[in-house]
């Protein structure tokens, strides 16, 4: 992805390639729920604990246990990077597909439990700023 060639979606595009995100974003998405409470739990024991030896090997399982999810997130981040994805939100599963509404810069956005990218908001806003997407639906952006 280094060429700095940005992939652009239409409606179409990012329902067609929906089903392969759907199933990282999930994977993100209950990943990194389990990263920070292995995370949660490490971070107690280490307050908790004056350093007993069983105490000592729980902490580092914890902490292996975080290093396993960090790469696979990592891995999954990448592989929605490869795909021109943007994400934005680990623990919703929320991706941006860069897009072009009325000419202007855009991102078509998505949450995990939602059926279809049928959202969008300014490349200049976010999610709170999300309005449904203008008809006609599927058109491909104008470059």
């Amino acid at each position: 992805m280094g060429t700095g060639i940005r992939t652009l979606f239409s409606v179409d595009e990012a329902n067609q390639i929906l089903p392969l995100v759907r199933s990282i974003v999930r994977d993100v998405v209950n990943d990194f729920r389990e990263l920070r409470a292995a995370g949660r739990e490490r971070r107690a024991m280490e307050v908790e604990t004056a350093g007993g030896h069983s105490a000592h090997q729980h902490i580092e399982a914890l902490k292996d246990k975080v290093d396993v999810y960090s790469a696979r997130i990592e891995s999954y981040l990448r592989e929605l990077g490869d795909l021109g994805l943007e994400v934005r939100d680990l623990e919703l599963g929320l991706v941006d597909f860069p897009s072009l509404i009325d000419g202007e810069p855009a991102y078509l956005s998505w949450r995990l439990g939602e059926e279809d990218v049928s959202w969008w908001h300014p490349a200049d806003k976010g999610f709170s700023d999300r309005t449904p997407v203008p008809l006609p639906l599927g058109m491909p952006p104008s470059i």
